[in-house]
Formats: structure tokens, C-alpha cells, sequence
């Protein structure tokens, strides 16, 4: 009797097993994809480096404003600098952007006007561009491969990164050229500082940025 009953039991087990049935559910989310770019300017103190303000989606500027004479290197040095930070717009994703350079027209180069751009050159031989890649979830910040440049030479692809690690995001330093050699990095050696020898007047150029994916 108790091994009948041990049988019946061990069937009992089975069929409720093998009645069971399995229903799956998908679980997904979908994350938009960027269609655009933008670009945020900061105005950076160039004595102590901090932030002045606050950063600006809507800069269409970049002014240095009036220079102020350093006698002891015999050059004219700006207050500030700016960095230009490019992130995502309508989704996800790390825009990868080309930087152009273009001399203004007219009067932006006084040097021409004076007859002596053959040796001092306009604005984009006195000021650079340094390229690097932030990191938001270690605040740090690295050199990128393009490194810095005079704005001159920021023609084709020049000005062109090739990729941006996920999670991080392109940046632009833009400043006037000072031949510092204890900057990190250092100014190009075939840049020039603005100095007595330069035409007085307002000497422009326009930087554009170009998506070229996103």
C-alpha cells in the first residue's frame, strides 16, 4: 500500500509540471538618436583660469575686447579666453564636428591697411584653438590628437576630430597666441603675439562649426 501511494503522488508531480506553460514579455526602451548640435561658450579669467558668468547657448561672439600692453614682454595679452563646448541636441549621441577658420573682410585686418600684413599677419596668426575631449564623469579633460593650432590653419578637415569616446564631448579652447612655452601644450612656434608693431584697430575672423555626424 505504501509503495502504490508513493506512485500515484510522484505521477501527480509530473503532470502538474509538465501542464505549466511559459509567456514572455519583452522588455525595451528607446532612446532618440541627436539631430543637431550645440554650442556652449564659456568665458574663462586668462589670469586664474576661473569662470566668469555664466556659460551662453546663444554667444554668436568671441571678444577680446581691448588688449592691455605687457611691457615686460612687449605684447598685448587679453583678460579672458573662451571654451567652446559642443553637445547633443534633440537625443543621444557625441557630435563630431569640423572647425573652420575664416579672416574677416574689409577692415578686419589693419595690418593690410597698413601695409605690413607680409610680417605681422591678421588675427589667425595671433590666436589658437585647443582642441580637447572632457570627461563629465571625472571632470578631467584631455588633450585631444588635433592639439593646438593657429586659427589660420584651421581650413578642410584640419579642424576635424575623427571620434569622440561615448559619454564624452568635444571641446574648444580659443585664445590669442602668447608663445608661452610652459603652456600645456604650448602655442604653435609659427604663431605671433600682437605688438607695437601691429596697426592699431579691431582685427576680426569667424569660426564655424560644421557637423559631421552625430
Amino acid at each position: 500500500m505504501k509503495i502504490l501511494l508513493s506512485l500515484i503522488v510522484g505521477g501527480s508531480f509530473l503532470f502538474s509540471q509538465t501542464a505549466m506553460a511559459q509567456t514572455p514579455l519583452t522588455v525595451s526602451a528607446s532612446i532618440p538618436a541627436a539631430t543637431g548640435f550645440q554650442l556652449t561658450v564659456s568665458t574663462y579669467n586668462a589670469s586664474n583660469g576661473s569662470i566668469e558668468g555664466s556659460p551662453s547657448t546663444t554667444a554668436t561672439t568671441l571678444p577680446f575686447g581691448t588688449l592691455t600692453f605687457d611691457s615686460s614682454t612687449g605684447t598685448y595679452t587679453p583678460s579672458v579666453y573662451y571654451g567652446v563646448a559642443i553637445s547633443a541636441t534633440g537625443g543621444a549621441g557625441t557630435p563630431i564636428v569640423n572647425v573652420t577658420y575664416a579672416e574677416g573682410s574689409g577692415t578686419a585686418c589693419p595690418n593690410i591697411a597698413a601695409g605690413t600684413s607680409g610680417t605681422l599677419g591678421c588675427l589667425g596668426t595671433k590666436s589658437t584653438a585647443t582642441f580637447v575631449t572632457a570627461n563629465p564623469s571625472t571632470n578631467t579633460e584631455t588633450v585631444s590628437s588635433l592639439g593646438k593650432k593657429r586659427l589660420i590653419d584651421l581650413t578642410g578637415t584640419n579642424g576635424e576630430m575623427t571620434s569622440v569616446p561615448n559619454g564624452q564631448y568635444e571641446k574648444v579652447y580659443v585664445g590669442l597666441w602668447n608663445g608661452n612655452s610652459a603652456d600645456n601644450p604650448p602655442d604653435p612656434s609659427n604663431g605671433q603675439p600682437f605688438t607695437n608693431s601691429d596697426a592699431p584697430g579691431t582685427y576680426t575672423g569667424t569660426l564655424t562649426f560644421t557637423a559631421v555626424s552625430t
